[in-house]
C-alpha cells in the first residue's frame, strides 16, 4: 500500500512535470514563431533603409548640382551686371560729348 501511494505520488509529480515541461516547450516554439516573423521583416527593413539611402544620395547629389548651377548664374549675372555699367557710363559720356558737339555747332 505504501509502495503504490509512493508509485502514485511519483506518477503525479512526473505528470505535472512533463506538463510543465510541455508548457516551456509551447512557450519556446511561440517565441521562435515570434523571432522567425521578425527575422522574414529584416530583410524588408534593409531594403527599405538602403531605398531611402539611395533617394537621400540622390537627394543630395540634386542639391549640389543646383547650387552649382545657382553660384555659376550668380557669377554671369553679375559679369552682365558690370558690362551694363559699362555700357551705361560709355553711353552717358557718348550722349556728353554729342551734347558738347550740338552746343558747339550752335555756338559757332
Amino acid at each position: 500500500g505504501m509502495q503504490l501511494e509512493d508509485l502514485k505520488q511519483q506518477l503525479q509529480q512526473a505528470e505535472e512535470a512533463l506538463v510543465a515541461k510541455q508548457e516551456v516547450i509551447d512557450k519556446l516554439c511561440e517565441e521562435a514563431e515570434q523571432h522567425k516573423i521578425v527575422m522574414e521583416t529584416v530583410p524588408v527593413l534593409k531594403a527599405q533603409a538602403d531605398i531611402y539611402k539611395a533617394d537621400f544620395q540622390a537627394e543630395r547629389q540634386a542639391r549640389e548640382k543646383l547650387a552649382e548651377k545657382k553660384e555659376l548664374l550668380q557669377e554671369q549675372l553679375e559679369q552682365l551686371q558690370r558690362e551694363y555699367s559699362k555700357l551705361k557710363a560709355s553711353c552717358q559720356e557718348s550722349a556728353r560729348i554729342e551734347d558738347m558737339r550740338k552746343r558747339h555747332v550752335e555756338v559757332s
